[in-house]
């Protein structure tokens, strides 16, 4: 069985931008909302978090506004025993993003207001690579964060190449956003990166929209993205592991989701699910974390995948974006299914 080549020694760290997210209550939209929930949460800190509710030793680094609400962040950040003393404080604001939950079949919509973040105004000579790296196995980034400016860009990939020379896991979620970026500048950047990536995490949209691979439309879904992974594996021998879901929007409150996992060889899948959504946002983060602690602990790929997908599953079923569950919430799911109240 494939191992992952990872140090056994050392945190897991997550470089990215934290926002505040506000969500009118009772799917409300905005224009009709007085009042708006408030939570903290980004692409990267989500996955980070989730780690640490699995039991991982882990680490944040990013820059946050040097107020009440950048301490606020690294209070949160700090409850789920993330490491922060990294976290750069400094000028500009926090990013904000409100979130509209959709019902029936009006979707959901996410409205940005994160311009002059204190992340997207940071300089590179802000970071310590060097000290950020230390005590790390395994670093997780994302197309979220270099979208925000060309120095977090350029800072983003001289980290990867970094880790690289010292033996840490990189793990590249495309997490592609179409109102921060274009496609071409996607592109740019993962063709950039993805030579120093370990673990990725692409699908069959990001094949043919950011990197213009050929998809076949004829082909069945696994078929397509077995032919997608050799080719990309060809290109780039580094990679070890790449990972997608397939998910059927039924409803805008129910959707099926399955996840899928090629080692290089073979594409493993997870059982396919079917569930009522309570909130949808954060729920490929927690696969990403689902897939990270699979590898991490060794498992088997056919459990990866499946812990990876309960995982996500379940979080559709927690309000805001980080993923709450425990290891035994996924484990009970992943080995008896839908159970009655536990006592």
């Amino acid at each position: 069985m494939k191992r992952l080549e990872v140090n056994n020694d050392g945190k897991v760290l997550g470089f990215g931008e934290v926002m505040l997210r506000l969500t009118p209550p009772c799917f409300q939209k905005v224009i009709q909302a007085n009042s708006f929930d408030a939570t903290y949460a980004g692409g990267e800190a989500n996955v980070i978090c989730s780690l640490s509710m699995f039991g991982h030793d882990t680490k944040f680094v990013t820059k946050v506004p040097d107020n009440t609400l950048g301490e606020k962040v690294i209070r949160d950040l700090n409850s789920f025993g993330i490491y922060t003393k990294e976290i750069i404080k400094g000028e500009g604001r926090l990013g904000i993003y409100f979130l509209e939950q959709g019902n029936g079949l009006r979707n959901s919509d996410v409205t940005y207001d994160r311009k002059y973040s204190a992340i997207s105004l940071a300089k590179r000579n802000e970071f310590n690579i060097e000290e950020m790296l230390n005590d790390v196995k395994l670093i997780h980034v994302s197309g979220i964060n270099p979208a925000l400016s060309k120095e977090i860009k350029d800072l983003t990939l001289e980290i990867a190449k970094e880790a690289k020379k010292r033996n840490i896991v990189v793990s590249y979620d495309s997490n592609f956003r179409s109102k921060l970026w274009s496609l071409e500048e996607a592109r740019e950047f993962m063709l950039e990166i993805l030579p120093f990536v370990d673990i990725v995490f692409l699908g069959i949209l990001d094949f043919k929209n950011i990197l213009e691979y050929e998809v076949d439309e004829g082909l069945e879904f696994e078929d397509c993205l077995t032919l997608l992974y050799k080719k990309l594996f060809d290109n780039y021998p580094n990679l070890q592991y790449a990972s997608c879901t397939k998910r059927k929007v039924n409803t805008v409150n129910n959707n099926s989701l399955q996840g899928f996992l090629f080692d290089g060889e073979k594409l493993n899948k997870s059982k396919l699910y079917t569930f009522d959504i309570l909130d949808r946002v954060g729920g490929g983060d927690s696969y990403t974390a689902g897939i990270l602690h699979g590898l991490l602990r060794n498992l088997n790929s056919e459990d990866v995948v499946e812990f990876a997908t309960c995982a996500s599953v379940l979080k559709h079923s927690i309000q805001g974006d980080i993923n709450l569950v425990c290891l035994d919430d996924v484990e009970t799911l992943m080995t008896s299914g839908l159970q009655n109240i536990k006592r």
